[in-house]
Parts: C-alpha cells; structure tokens; sequence
C-alpha cells in the first residue's frame, strides 16, 4: 500500500504529460538546430504561411524530461497554430526537472536563457516574425525556466504564461526588476485538482509578482489536473495580440 501511494503522485505526472488528441494539420512538425548553440528544437509553420505579413510566435517550454519534451510541446500546439495562425517552436532545455534536484541549476539556467534566446532570433531572422507578438509559456517544470528568461527579458516577450508551472524563489531572487518587467503581463492557471506542489508554486510566485509591482500578474485556476492546455494559454493571449493576428480557420 505505501509502494501504492508513493506512485500516485507520479502517476498524475504522467497522465498530465501525455500529449492530447488533436485533429491532424496540412503539415508536420520539424525537428531543426539553431546555428550558433547548437540547440535542438522543433518547429511547426502553418502551411498557408506567407512572407507578405508578419505572425505571432509562441515558444513553448516542456516540463521535465522523461515525462515530457519539445517534441510532444510541439506536437500539442500544432493544430492550434495552423488553426489560429501561429508559428510555435519548442526548443529543447537542460534545467526542466522537477521531480528530481537540479545539479548546477544556475548554470543551467542561464545556458538554456542563452539558446532560448538564440532560438529566438533565429525564428526572427528567418520567418515574419513580429516581434512585439512573442509569447513565452512554461508547462510544469518548464515553469522555472519560463520565469528564469521571461523575467530576465521582458523586452523580448509580449506575454509569459505559466501552464500548471513549478515556480522558485531562488530563481526570483537573480531578477533584475525594470520598467520592462513591471509593464509584462503574466498569466499563471493550474488546475483545480492538479498537484499540491504546483499549487504552492503558483501562489508563491503570483504572491512574489504582485508584491514587486507585477500589476498585470493574473491567476486562474481551472477545472482538472494537471493537464496541457494550449488552446486555454492562447486564449489568455489573444486579449493582448493586435486585432490583425486574431484569426481562425
């Protein structure tokens, strides 16, 4: 019994982590390198995309490995994207990890900050990327890397949301608070059911935003677990986007 119940906690990870059905897309997902770091990620571009107009970006952190990934991140946005027009990447990280500690965090922070960021111009560089559209979403363990950039970065980025994200004070404590990050909208939900930890996680870091003038910081809890939910982070984005991306298909 006690073997039972030590396996419930992973046992939610893993049905939070699986990737949702979703209806197919003209076009698949694929896998590239960005040039200078090196960094692995996957990419999805709607098929009706046009060098004529600029798109919104979303780049989208997987939570730990081993229970999730880019690969399945992209996978779960795909038919959003086509649907919504949206160009999403999903590059791959070194310090999601929330089930088990992070040896030389730090460093691994700041090493995924450089080849997030490096993804970043790469997607600038090479497709109509418009730059004040930029979203930056964190799923469970990627929560603590989300944080970690977006909050180091706010020019960057139009929006940070936080899918049923892990948080950390000790990340909080290497930011720098500017205008920039004051003016930031962040939008943290979770599920009503999900795990106890993101719970505490979430409250903790919406306290923290808050309390050092993060004025737009939101909070939603929704219903279920701890679940992906792409289209619910577009849905918070979209108030934010100009009207000439709000689209469907």
């Amino acid at each position: 019994m006690k073997r039972y119940l030590l396996l419930l906690p992973l046992i939610c990870i893993l049905r939070g982590c699986l990737v949702p059905y979703t209806p197919p897309t003209p076009v698949s997902v694929t896998k590239k390198h960005e040039l200078t770091t090196g960094t692995k990620y996957y990419i999805y571009v709607p098929s009706y995309y046009t060098k004529k107009r600029d798109w919104p970006l979303v780049i989208t952190l997987h939570g730990s490995m081993l229970w999730d990934g880019p690969l399945r991140q992209s996978k779960e946005w795909k038919y959003y994207a086509e649907k919504y027009g949206l160009i999403v990447v999903a590059p791959s990280l070194c310090s999601a990890e929330g089930i088990l500690p992070v040896l030389s965090w730090d460093e691994k922070l700041l090493r995924d900050e450089r080849n997030v960021l490096a993804v970043l111009d790469e997607m600038c560089n090479k497709y109509r990327v418009d730059r004040r559209s930029v979203l930056l979403s964190g799923f469970s363990a990627g929560g603590y890397t989300m944080y970690y950039i977006g909050l180091r970065n706010p020019q960057r980025f139009s929006m940070l949301i936080s899918r049923a994200g892990n948080s950390s004070l000790k990340i909080f404590k290497n930011i720098e608070i500017t205008t920039a990050t004051r003016k930031l909208p962040i939008m943290l939900f979770w599920g009503k059911d999900d795990l106890p930890q993101i719970k505490r996680d979430g409250w903790k870091a919406f306290r923290w935003l808050r309390r050092h003038g993060m004025k737009k910081a939101r909070i939603k809890k929704l219903q279920g677990g701890h679940l992906r939910r792409p289209e619910a982070a577009y849905r918070f984005w979209r108030p934010y986007l100009p009207k000439r991306h709000h689209m469907s298909r």
